[in-house]
């Protein structure tokens, strides 16, 4: 007998950590790594190297073209994969790996499965994630073991949800 890892095909990890199942595969709609966000990324971080930001240079490489800094897939990838209220704080990555270059007006998809998950104390836990981003024609670009801190119970993440709401002031 076989058994198939449960899907979920919602993008949102917005349950507490005791309710997730290592297996659960978390997808992402495709995103368009576009000109403008390669430019506004150098920008933003300084991040100028050539293979990035000169076309003549990067026509004279291996690669023949401009390619997508490794930095801004993966941070277009953890945005493509939303988290609710159970996510608390990044833990850490791992095992970050830049498989496949990713180009200006690529798409990319973002697959996050459950790894593994571990108690911290009674009201936190650690998810750890295998985030991958494929492009258009399905190869892996990018690959990494994602951690994060996150609630554990039902009951704390309703507790923070509500105290989060704003109440209705009294009307005279």
């Amino acid at each position: 007998m076989t058994t198939t890892n449960p899907v979920t095909i919602n993008n949102r990890i917005d349950m507490p950590l005791d309710e997730l199942e290592v297996g659960t595969v978390f997808r992402s709609g495709g995103r368009t790594i576009t000109e403008t966000d390669v430019v506004n990324y150098c920008a933003l971080t300084g991040n100028w190297i050539e293979i990035h930001s000169n076309v003549h240079y990067a026509a004279q490489t291996r690669f023949g073209e401009r390619l997508v800094q490794g930095s801004l897939t993966y941070s277009i990838m953890t945005g493509l994969i939303t988290f609710g209220p159970p996510i608390q704080a990044n833990y850490g990555i791992n095992n970050l790996r830049y498989l496949t270059p990713v180009h200006i007006n690529d798409t990319i998809y973002v697959t996050a499965e459950v790894l593994a998950k571990k108690d911290k104390d009674d009201k936190y836990g650690v998810i750890t994630l295998l985030m991958k981003a494929l492009n258009q024609n399905g190869d892996v670009c990018q690959k990494s073991e994602w951690s994060l801190l996150m609630l554990r119970k039902r009951e704390d993440l309703e507790a923070l949800v509500g105290a989060s709401l704003p109440t209705e002031r009294a009307k005279n």
